[in-house]
């Protein structure tokens, strides 16, 4: 059997759960490292131009954030899906619990993925210079990985590109006071992209052609029976 034809829901439903698991860590390290510069008005304007000058208040972090409700929901949609509550269900003998679809509860993670993440990018500055921009167009790639319907990463790629251009707002842009947030969301999502890719990935195509090189030959019936005669 081919290494396609043998990947059940179970093992699509394991896979987005430590998918997810890493994407939150990444948000929430994320989430930790970013500093917004805050502007006000200086105390003493200028006398030569006539204008209120600007100082820089130290950066403002990122306070108050769903991350850890978005993971507790989504791990929790997760493991009641049929799949994974047929493993951890026998040690609660008689205690028994409405369970959903694989594809209905990895679908409801990546909506609540994508609603994390378009939050996290309003309150950081918008499409324009939010650190988790990037982690909103590796949504969708990562639903292809994980092998879900085209026509659900297909409606994540366009929710992402809704939200991009919705949060594409000059008023919400915020100067970062460094860059060490962006750059670990960019690397990391590579590096996730990566790792999802590596791990779901489909017969290599040296594999295919050098299966394909020997092929099978088979003697028809009706020609073995002559040549026994």
């Amino acid at each position: 059997m081919a290494p396609e034809q043998s990947i059940q829901p179970l093992n699509v439903a394991a896979a987005t759960l430590l998918i997810q698991l890493l994407l939150i860590t990444l948000l929430a390290i994320t989430s930790s490292l970013f500093r917004g510069k805050r502007w006000e008005p200086a105390r003493e304007s200028r006398l030569d131009l006539g204008l209120r000058a600007e100082e820089h208040i130290a950066g403002m972090p990122l306070r108050r954030s769903p991350t850890l409700f978005v993971a507790l929901a989504s791990f929790a949609v997760l493991l009641i899906s049929d799949e994974l509550y047929s493993i951890w269900s026998p040690i609660f003998q008689g205690v028994g619990i409405n369970t959903i679809s694989a594809a209905a509860a990895i679908g409801t993670v990546f909506i609540l993925n994508l609603s994390l993440v378009g939050y996290l990018v309003f309150a950081t500055g918008g499409s324009r210079s939010s650190p988790f921009l990037s982690a909103l167009f590796t949504i969708p790639a990562l639903a292809i990985f994980l092998r879900l319907p085209p026509s659900m990463f297909i409606t994540y790629a366009i929710v992402a590109c809704f939200l991009y251009l919705l949060l594409l707002v000059p008023t919400l842009e915020r100067v970062q006071a460094n860059q060490s947030a962006a750059a670990f969301m960019n690397i990391s999502c590579l590096l996730l992209s990566m790792f999802t890719g590596y791990i779901t990935r489909p017969v290599p195509i040296n594999e295919l052609k050098a299966s394909s090189s020997k092929p099978a030959i088979s003697v028809p019936a009706a020609a073995s029976g002559m040549s026994s005669n």
